[in-house]
């Protein structure tokens, strides 16, 4: 079960150890329900404004980008279905890669997820899977010693994890924000968002000095 409790202090060692911080949180699992009953679009205003609130101007999670980076954007804001018997990462690279890539999950209530603690440290040997990201054959965690814990997000919550950590969703549909340093994103395709003077007032909102937003605004829809 996830923690009720945080700290900085806590949440960073946990992530530089272990890959993941989780915390349980019954008003982030009721705002994710909400969302995802009125079937409002991600990148929409009102799916911008969700991000805003519950991930930009939430502390825990701004502590823990402005304590570990210099300066970060948000590369990626979607959903990722269950996908039980499949484990992903966002990032490969082990040691080397470094830490460069945050991943902020937002969980509604009755979720359940598997992280596999200190796997983000290992090179791991992986496939680019249809969802975009890197799937993990179990084996491999095996023989570096990683250990896969299950998390069951009773009333919902949040987890921050290190983008390189293997993970199974077994139940639900996090609402998912990556962030990544500059020198990072440079090299990722922006988030499309329709032009529309809503949602080009809406972008500056979200921004801060030391967090950013990896957009570009495609007149007639997004692509």
């Amino acid at each position: 079960m996830a923690s009720t409790t945080f700290s900085v202090e806590d949440a960073r060692k946990s992530i530089l150890e272990d890959g993941f911080f989780c915390v349980e949180d019954p008003v982030v699992g009721k705002r994710v329900l909400e969302i995802a009953e009125k079937g409002s679009p991600l990148l929409s205003e009102e799916g911008l404004e969700f991000c805003k609130l519950n991930v930009l101007d939430d502390e825990r999670i701004r502590s823990i980008l402005e304590s570990t980076f210099e300066w970060c954007g948000l590369g990626l804001y979607r959903r990722f279905g269950s996908d039980p018997g499949h484990i992903f990462s966002f990032r490969r690279g082990g040691m080397q890669a470094g830490l460069q890539v945050l991943v902020v999950h937002l969980w509604s209530s009755g979720s359940r997820v598997i992280y596999h603690s200190k796997s983000h440290l290992h090179s791991l040997n992986s496939v680019q899977a249809a969802n975009g990201l890197f799937e993990i054959p179990l084996a491999n965690l095996g023989r570096v010693g990683s250990i896969g814990t299950e998390h069951v997000f009773e009333n919902g919550g949040l987890a921050i994890v290190d983008a390189r950590l293997a993970f199974e969703i077994k139940q639900g549909s996090p609402i998912t924000s990556v962030f990544a340093i500059e020198d990072e994103l440079k090299g990722w395709a922006k988030i499309f968002l329709p032009k529309s003077e809503d949602l080009v007032r809406k972008v500056p909102e979200m921004e801060s000095k030391r967090i950013g937003v990896n957009v570009a605004f495609i007149a007639g829809g997004t692509r």
